[in-house]
């Protein structure tokens, strides 16, 4: 039995490991192990939380948990309750002035470091493996990645992802970026896009090789060739763009006979690259290859529960069931629709049901049959919904009125009928396939955020589902 009064802490971090194992990893990680504990005047168990988010699910969602694991220690009722205090730092040994050097400059904790190197590098600290679900459509890419961060440059190199849109390569290059900066932070990485890469190298161009306090080209080469680990996303975009594709090659070779570890991603593999020169084509095959395929049902149910776990939603798991069978195109898409359903019941003033969902989402659940769908059909269902002509959508005039709907149907006729990227640029007008690949991005941001735009996809998909 543990006397919870005398040694707050001691007896916190003991729940904690009770705790830890009932709650998913990532719950335990993101929410109740940022907590401490101290008494207070009435003796009191206080549990010190960062912020109201955590304090609120520590207190509504987990506390039967915490109760069970406090019982079962102090083999008897523990009240607690969680308040949003930063708990007190530990005191370190007083160093005398003489030794502080210029400015009393002060040593950044291990934390700072770590999300200084990430900006640094152009790397989100939201990505990591903790928070990747893995399964059957992404196992082998998700055990490549993670090996390469253990031991990035010696098992795997180079390696390349392909998947198609809002599959998580992105989330994957970049947890193999944020777990390499938090184990081997001698190490400097650089991630990058192949959009980025490509404006950055014209930056580059432009600013000429003396320009003073500009970014030269000297500076891209060295920023670049300089890596340790070299992660470049969607590198489809660098296709067609000769200068560009000529500066990838010679960074590429100069990191790769070095043996530095690099990482690309793309939406298709190596093979499709028609427009690519053939010597670099040849050096993606020289490493390993994996693809990330579309998750099923069991992956897409457990993505759903893991985002309400994090964000501390009431959705019973029928409703989230619900969401993933009848949204099966991609992650974005499908944690768009988890927003779309709990801000309409929020709104509602309901707790979500799969009544609620399936109006939200624009579906009837009776009928859930998909007829079928052309490029023409789609294209006559946005030009009525946002009541323009077709010649104007397939023109060449980048007015505001015409950029969402062309845009809309670029995304509609890739995810409902999965044509490639060349052929609706044919249709589209005879569009670079780099333009529809851009527009189809563009709607997907939007549609993740579940604004006005993902309702407009909503209600031409009912127009089409008619």
């Amino acid at each position: 039995m543990m006397n919870f009064e005398e040694k707050p802490i001691e007896f916190w971090k003991a729940i904690l490991g009770e705790v830890e194992l009932k709650l998913s990893p990532m719950v335990f990680k993101s929410l109740v192990s940022r907590t401490t504990a101290e008494i207070d005047e009435k003796g009191e168990l206080l549990v010190l939380c960062e912020d109201d988010f955590v304090k609120n699910n520590v207190e509504k969602r987990y506390n039967g948990v915490i109760e069970e694991a406090a019982e079962k220690l102090a083999n008897r009722k523990v009240p607690f309750k969680a308040i949003v205090k930063k708990a007190a730092a530990e005191k370190s040994p007083a160093v005398p002035v003489a030794n502080l050097g210029p400015l009393f400059i002060q040593t950044k904790s291990p934390e700072d470091a770590i999300r200084d190197k990430q900006k640094k590098s152009n790397l989100s600290p939201k990505f990591t493996f903790e928070n990747y679900i893995m399964g059957k459509n992404n196992n082998l890419a998700y055990a490549i990645a993670t090996a390469v961060a253990q031991r990035p440059g010696e098992l795997y190199n180079p390696v390349f992802i392909y998947s198609g849109v809002g599959l998580g390569k992105t989330h994957l290059i970049q947890a193999i970026g944020n777990e390499i900066i938090k184990n081997k932070p001698g190490m400097n990485v650089v991630y990058t896009t192949g959009e980025a890469f490509t404006n950055e190298l014209i930056e580059a161009i432009k600013n000429g090789k003396g320009s003073l306090g500009k970014y030269t080209t000297n500076d891209f080469r060295n920023k670049f060739r300089k890596a340790d680990v070299f992660l470049i996303d969607d590198i489809q975009f660098v296709i067609g763009k000769e200068a560009t594709q000529e500066e990838f090659f010679h960074t590429f070779n100069a990191l790769y006979m070095a043996q530095k570890q690099i990482v690309i991603t793309s939406d298709r593999p190596p093979k499709d690259f028609n427009s690519f020169e053939e010597r670099i084509t040849s050096r993606f095959s020289s490493g390993i290859i994996a693809d990330i395929q579309a998750p099923d049902m069991e992956v897409r149910s457990a993505i759903l529960r893991t985002k309400r776990d994090l964000m501390g939603h009431n959705i019973s798991n029928e409703v989230l069931n619900f969401i993933a069978e009848n949204v099966t195109t991609n992650i974005r898409e499908l944690e768009g629709a988890y927003m779309q359903v709990i801000t309409s019941a929020m709104a509602a003033g309901i707790e979500p049901t799969r009544e609620s969902a399936a109006a939200a989402l624009g579906q009837n659940i009776r009928n859930n049959q998909k007829r079928n769908i052309n490029v023409n059909d789609i294209l006559k269902a946005v030009c009525a919904y946002y009541a323009v002509k077709a010649p104007d959508i397939k023109g060449k005039r980048r007015t505001k009125d015409l950029v969402i709907p062309r845009q809309v149907a670029m995304f509609l006729i890739k995810e409902m009928t999965d044509t490639p990227y060349m052929t609706i640029g044919d249709f589209l007008g005879g569009r670079d396939h780099t333009t529809i690949m851009h527009g189809v991005r563009t709607i997907e941001e939007h549609v993740s955020k579940a604004g006005k735009i993902h309702q407009d996809i909503v209600n031409v998909k009912l127009t089409l589902a008619e």
